[in-house]
């Protein structure tokens, strides 16, 4: 597992260049793919420790819950994808998509991590690391809309579908997890 292959393949599927010789796409390469969706979680208590730093309200960062998010949230693309691919009649793609998926959202947040590491460290300003993580949060619905185009091969119109499907799904639980520990 070469991760600046890796990092190079999914450069190149989001630019629309020739993506596959990136990534091992075999059938052990999908659980393998599913490390990169385990660092999501250290990756999301750095969010969750700038949020409570800025709201300044507590010191005790909420690890139980946000792992307990991050894993609903990253099971929520699978099982999208899977549910598409069915109804699309494209399984031969589903592996290569999910595959694909994982490590280059991991690549993304690890940018919004580090980032928000910035202002944990007092090094950049609270809405600069904010603004700038929202925009990467945003940009993850052009990716999902690129890779559910480029490597699940549906067209345009059903790549913008599945795009903002996994989108809103991702939004519903995080919305979902957060009203329940907030209440």
């Amino acid at each position: 597992m070469n991760i600046a292959k890796i990092f190079i393949g999914a450069y190149n599927v989001l630019r629309g260049k020739p993506w596959e010789a990136g990534f091992d796409l075999s059938a052990q390469a999908l659980p393998k793919s599913f490390l990169a969706v385990a660092a999501y979680i250290p990756l999301g208590i750095i969010a969750a420790k700038a949020a409570v730093k800025f709201n300044a309200n507590t010191s005790n960062v909420p690890y139980g819950p946000i792992a307990i998010t991050l894993c609903l949230i990253t099971l929520t693309f699978p099982l999208i994808a899977y549910v598409l691919c069915m109804v699309f009649d494209k399984m031969d793609r589903f592996r290569p998509w999910v595959i694909v998926r994982n490590w280059t959202i991991l690549f993304v947040l690890i940018l919004i991590a580090a980032v928000l590491g910035l202002y944990l460290v007092d090094l950049l300003p609270f809405f600069l690391a904010y603004l700038t993580a929202l925009i990467l949060y945003i940009c993850t619905l052009f990716i999902d809309i690129r890779l559910a185009w480029r490597v699940a091969e549906f067209d345009w119109m059903g790549a913008v579908f599945a795009g903002i499907l996994i989108s809103a799904a991702t939004m519903m639980v995080l919305a979902l997890t957060i009203s329940q520990n907030i209440i």
